[in-house]
């Protein structure tokens, strides 16, 4: 059910969401929904952006944290972000604009200063091209010059603050693959954090939470997500969560009135808590199950990369029999007819599409989509198959994605979940190939 004050109006309207998105109630699934509608990095940026300051550190594993803020970084490094970070504030930029700089320094050069990256053609901490109006090399390979002039193109983005942070990005760096900057927001957030730029005892306070009934918290978050695949700002979204408690909906939340008596404020804090465990739950995903190092390969192993880390955003969705495609999960067939999700194929044709390779929907077309490879050779989002007799192609019953190969992401079977799995002695007797596509 849409509550009827919400989107209607808003597309009515003709233009930006100004009125309010609607709430979905009784939604299943969470990210389900959203993730079949908006690439998966990008959501997890645009909900991570609805928090004020990332996922509450209490809600990640203390290795994630370690590894995710500044506490792994070079003095060089470390010193490249604290300019980042101090350009931002003489420029009177809110702490945002840190965090977005911060994380496309550490897409773009890991806040490595020396990097020439693009054939010889991009320098410094952002790796700006001389060509396109960025300066001279010397210029831009100075990381407070560069950091200067990213300032300035991000001030010339309309609504930037409210924009996710890999539209954000992508709009001032113009990359070839433009939904990477997200993976680096959560350590961002932590690395801005950390070096200099604490959190206000006001945004401390709006962290507040506000406990929810399971319906109610699920109806938020599937709002939520529809918001924010939609670029719906924050302020729209609360606006909508304001009108929802004013007609009676959330009860659950309804108790903090008699208390607060404020209820836009009550719907600031509705939506920081939603958001903030949603962020969490996203950014953690990828992080959970690898350590830094992998993850590193990974950011480095061109569309591969992309495609895996893609693949690895999906864990925890359901197994779907004939689920999921190019445009991410769906209702399946057969005894996959009523869940919405993947099966094997499906997470791997997801995954390329998001890398811009199409693979085919079916292990038999997938076995054919690129180069084949041995397994020495394996990386990072490298198909591998596994058949009945592995000498027998027609008898493959399983496609996965390695990782590194020792372990790989796939969608096994009806009841289970997209998931992290390892090489097993089962596994090792049906190995019948590996395929790079494209």
């Amino acid at each position: 059910m849409i509550l009827e004050f919400g989107l209607v109006k808003a597309i009515a309207a003709g233009g930006g969401l100004v009125s309010c998105i609607a709430l979905i109630a009784g939604m299943t699934g969470g990210g389900q929904y959203a993730t079949a509608q908006a690439d998966p990095m990008q959501l997890a940026s645009a909900v991570c952006a609805y928090t004020r300051n990332g996922p509450d550190s209490s809600t990640s594993t203390r290795s994630h944290t370690s590894a995710s803020g500044s506490r792994e970084l070079t003095s060089k490094q470390a010193a490249n972000a604290r300019i980042i970070i101090n350009t931002a504030k003489k420029l009177g930029l809110p702490r945002r604009a840190g965090v977005i700089a911060v994380a496309t320094a550490l897409q773009e050069s890991s806040l490595r200063g020396e990097t020439v990256g693009d054939h010889g053609r991009a320098f410094g901490i952002f790796q700006q091209h001389p060509g396109s109006g960025w300066g001279t090399r010397a210029q831009v390979s100075n990381p407070r010059y560069a950091a200067r002039a990213f300032f300035s193109r991000l001030i010339k983005i309309r609504n930037w603050s409210e924009k996710p942070l890999t539209v954000v990005a992508q709009a001032i760096q113009r990359s070839d693959f433009p939904t990477t900057y997200a993976r680096h927001e959560a350590r961002a957030k932590r690395i801005v954090a950390e070096l200099g730029w604490a959190k206000s005892r006001t945004s401390q306070k709006a962290h507040d939470t506000v406990e929810l009934s399971v319906a109610d918290a699920r109806a938020v978050r599937g709002s939520l997500e529809l918001a924010t695949s939609l670029g719906v700002s924050r302020a729209t979204f609360v606006a909508d969560i304001d009108m929802a408690l004013s007609a009676g909906r959330l009860r659950s939340a309804q108790k903090y009135l008699k208390n607060k008596g404020d209820r836009s404020k009550l719907a600031d804090k509705i939506v920081e808590t939603v958001a903030r465990s949603v962020c969490a739950e996203l950014s953690q995903k990828i992080g959970q199950v690898l350590d830094p190092a992998t993850l590193e390969v990974i950011r480095r192993s061109g569309r591969g990369g992309v495609a895996l880390e893609a693949a690895l955003t999906m864990i925890g969705v359901p197994y779907s029999w004939g689920g999921g495609g190019s445009n991410g999960a769906s209702f399946g067939i057969g005894r996959g007819a009523g869940t919405k999700g993947f099966d094997c194929s499906g997470l791997a044709e997801y995954a390329w599409a998001k890398a811009g390779i199409r693979i085919g929907g079916n292990t038999s077309a997938q076995w054919q989509a690129g180069t084949h490879i041995s397994r020495s050779q394996l990386r990072p989002g490298d198909l591998v198959f596994f058949a009945t007799n592995p000498k027998n192609p027609s008898t493959i019953h399983h496609v996965v994605m390695n990782i590194d190969g020792k372990r790989y992401v796939h969608a096994p079977h009806t009841g289970s979940k997209v998931q992290v799995g390892r090489w097993t002695a089962t596994r090792e007797a049906e190995y019948a190939g590996a395929v790079r596509p494209g």
